[in-house]
């Protein structure tokens, strides 16, 4: 089997060290991490009706251009 050699943070190896079984290499531990079906994010998929989300993406839409619009104006101002 071919392998890599990458470099990690003292914390991360440490985190990763922690995480290590008696019976696991670093690739094991990794693999494990990467595998996990269950990523936390995944319960909130389907909570909401696709009526909701419409609502929210036109609501964080019309923030975000407020919110331009707001400093480009302010932009001006200082100029």
């Amino acid at each position: 089997m071919s392998s890599k050699t990458i470099s990690l943070k003292e914390e991360t190896y440490e985190r990763l060290r922690r995480e290590k079984g008696e019976d696991e290499s670093f690739s094991d531990v990794i693999d494990r991490f990467l595998n996990e079906e269950e990523h936390p994010l995944y319960g909130l998929v389907g909570l909401a009706a696709d009526e909701e989300v419409e609502q929210i993406r036109e609501g964080s839409r019309s923030f975000r251009e407020d919110v331009d619009s707001r400093m480009d104006s302010e932009n001006r101002t200082e100029q």
